[in-house]
């Protein structure tokens, strides 16, 4: 094989570029703009390519001398052939000429795979990221078919799938030495909050989650990711009155707005870290919001709200992993609380009722005054006097319990008045943009390795100001030194070998 010549790949680039202006010049007058446009895409393809063996003569085939010697002293002798491997770029293939070196018995090494970090696959970092853009919001069959359609690109569904799962390796590391958002971007209080939401997966996954079923027991076929964000929001101090009929009544709060010529200066979430993870242990999740949350507040002085649905083992593990924290708030998502009082209501006036509504946007209110245990109370009292179907008894009951097991959460005067948030909107977000859009759908089966790298990745996608981006970089660099830096270090020969051989 030859070296690639930095003349002849000039030759093939003004050839490819002549014949895009050939290409404009000839059909400017016959197609659309939209054609011309396609047209010019697909000739700049060759080109781009052309550019590449360019950069390839220029950067050499990796000779460092004869001969070089390892630190063990033995000796690996320059091969008079070229050995060429498979560049995969955004452009198309390239058979990169590289000299070799090696000794009998022994792999050959590549000066040059360290010298250009070409990655261990045949496939480039940049065309790898690009995948990934891809598979994170495409089923991975149709992305391959965007990248025929796109780029004259043959990737089989199998590798778009392999380099997803292959790609977050570096996803914890990039976080750890990734800087927090500068602080005048940031919100007065930090807030973490979790939730869960169920990822479809193959039968061979699914018969997992449930070996022994109950009388009366479905198979699962979902098993839960837990989902997590981190980010600041500025204090605002409501009313109980305004954010009740905010949440029972939008639009007669946005009338009133309207009428008093208010505008809707609800405090927009900063920063916000999402992340999602099926595969591993809810505690190792939290322990990744804690690190993130430190990470923004290294003295851990600032105001933290937590914020949780009614499940009361997250509330167990999330009041642990924050106990060292100054100024923490646990705080009950106050949407629950309103889905507790419209099964309430439900069970008390006619569905869907105007009568209905009014009871819980009047319980609401007290709820949000701090008087909890008026409203258990006067359900209870409720229960004892009122003759109701053992239905409707039973759905009264599990609202009560719920506000009693939650009671020390619910302390909504204080939140309020301190301008904290008291909505899961950020993390039931999430649960949506990083979860069910890519994974849910028609015919949408995952193995937990597949599921575990899309969600890390879509985690990445949609933190911050796409943090997937800064991600591409840093995981190349990462690769370099798992491929490179920690391999053993050759070192030319000395010039009196040299000179002797």
């Amino acid at each position: 094989m030859e070296a690639f010549d930095v003349e002849a790949s000039i030759a093939e680039g003004e050839e490819a570029w002549q014949a895009l202006l050939s290409f404009v010049r000839e059909t400017a007058g016959q197609l659309e703009a939209h054609d011309a446009e396609k047209g010019i895409f697909k000739r700049l393809l060759p080109l781009g390519l052309a550019a590449l063996r360019l950069y390839f003569a220029e950067r050499g085939t990796g000779e460092v001398g004869p001969a070089v010697e390892r630190e063990d002293g033995e000796v690996l002798l320059r091969e008079g052939q070229l050995r060429d491997r498979d560049y995969f770029s955004l452009f198309g293939k390239l058979a990169v000429p590289r000299t070799c070196y090696r000794t009998v018995g022994e792999p050959g090494i590549f000066p040059l795979d360290e010298q250009a970090n070409l990655p261990a696959r045949c496939y480039s970092y940049f065309l790898q990221e690009w995948m990934t853009l891809f598979a994170v919001e495409h089923p991975f069959k149709e992305s391959a078919g965007w990248f025929e359609q796109l780029f004259d690109l043959d990737l089989a569904e199998s590798v778009l799938i392999e380099v997803a799962k292959e790609a977050p390796k570096d996803y914890e590391a990039f976080y750890t030495q990734e800087p927090p958002p500068a602080a005048e971007t940031e919100g007065e209080i930090l807030v973490v909050s979790v939730d869960g939401k169920g990822v479809p997966m193959i039968k061979a996954e699914a018969a997992k989650l449930q070996a022994k079923l109950g009388t009366g027991e479905k198979r699962q076929k979902k098993k839960e990711a837990l989902v997590g964000v981190c980010y600041t929001v500025n204090r605002k101090e409501r009313t109980a009155e305004e954010l009740a009929e905010r949440l029972i009544d939008p639009e007669a709060a946005r009338a009133r707005r309207k009428r008093e010529g208010q505008k809707d200066d609800a405090p927009k979430a900063q920063n916000v870290r999402r992340l999602a993870s099926l595969a591993r242990p809810k505690q190792e999740v939290l322990e990744s919001l804690i690190d993130e949350a430190t990470r923004r507040d290294p003295a851990r002085q600032r105001p933290l709200a937590v914020l949780l649905d009614g499940a009361l083992g997250l509330w167990s593990l999330v009041r642990k992993g924050f106990e060292g924290w100054a100024n923490v708030t646990f705080v009950l998502d106050i949407m629950h609380v309103v889905g507790y009082l419209w099964v309430a209501a439900n069970a008390l006036f006619r569905e869907g009722s105007e009568e209905g509504k009014q009871w819980v946007q009047a319980k609401l209110v007290q709820i949000l005054r701090g008087r909890v245990g008026y409203v258990i109370g006067s359900l209870k009292q409720t229960v004892a006097k009122r003759k109701l179907t053992p239905s409707r008894r039973a759905a009264l009951g599990s609202v009560i319990r719920f506000f009693h097991n939650h009671r020390r959460w619910m302390q909504y005067d204080e939140y309020l008045a301190a301008g904290l948030p008291v909505a899961t909107g950020v993390v039931e977000s999430a649960c949506g943009s990083v979860v069910k859009h890519r994974m849910e759908g028609e015919g949408k089966r995952w193995s937990l390795d597949g599921a575990e790298a899309i969600l890390a990745l879509r985690s990445l996608k949609k933190s911050q100001d796409n943090d997937l981006r800064k991600y591409w970089r840093f995981h190349a660099q990462q690769e370099r030194a798992r491929r490179y830096t920690q391999r053993p270090h050759y070192q030319p020969l000395a010039e009196e070998w040299r000179r002797a051989a």
